[in-house]
């Protein structure tokens, strides 16, 4: 709702129009609400993994939503890498006060970086190791460029990095999701024939 109310008004890319980090967030709680809170939480300790048949279909989504986190990351991350490389998408509005974003204080060169790392990531094709090094570059963007003013991230800038990082960690970890080039190569390979005429048993990815 803020996005679209005070944000989206002013632009129609989140980069260009201050809403970047409303976009983002929004699709992670999204997905957390398919992924649920994880084996750290306070809801897994009380409900010590025995979920009911509500949260069983929820979760039989996760795959699907984080798909579609995965796509929205990798189109307004390889936005960063058109601003980057051509100097297009310049920044129209933003947060009062804000520093600039540390992916924009990179060399040029990562810019192609970002475009081709953004594509892949987006049909979900080798999402491992492009996350793998995606996540490298948001790192040195974070402590090259973030870091050294300030340690707070709502101060230094780096909210968005640090956002993307942990979302490709994910990513890299658990995989593209359902909806993906990746899941559509290794489901034949994950079929194991149990019995003539049983057919193949298959595991969610």
């Amino acid at each position: 709702m803020a996005y679209f109310t005070r944000w989206a008004p002013r632009g129609f890319w989140p980069i260009s129009n201050g809403g970047e980090e409303a976009v983002l967030f929004s699709f992670v709680f999204f997905w957390l609400v398919f992924a649920g809170p994880g084996p750290w939480s306070v809801d897994e300790a009380l409900t010590k993994g025995r979920g009911g048949a509500l949260n069983q279909t929820v979760s039989s989504w996760e795959g699907h939503i984080r798909s579609l986190l995965r796509a929205v990351l990798a189109f307004t991350f390889s936005l960063h890498g058109y601003r980057l490389l051509f100097g297009a998408l310049p920044a129209l509005a933003g947060r009062r006060g804000a520093p600039p974003m540390p992916l924009d204080g990179l060399p040029h060169i990562f810019g192609a970086l970002e475009i081709v790392g953004g594509l892949l990531m987006f049909i979900g094709l080798f999402t491992r190791p492009t996350a793998l090094v995606l996540c490298c570059e948001l790192l040195g963007a974070y402590f090259y460029v973030a870091m050294p003013r300030s340690v707070w991230p709502i101060r230094n800038g780096g909210d968005e990095v640090l956002l993307y990082l942990l979302v490709l960690v994910c990513l890299g970890v658990r995989g593209a999701g359902r909806w993906s080039w990746d899941h559509l190569r290794e489901e034949p390979a994950s079929g194991q024939l149990i019995s003539p005429g049983a057919g193949n048993l298959r595991s969610p990815m």
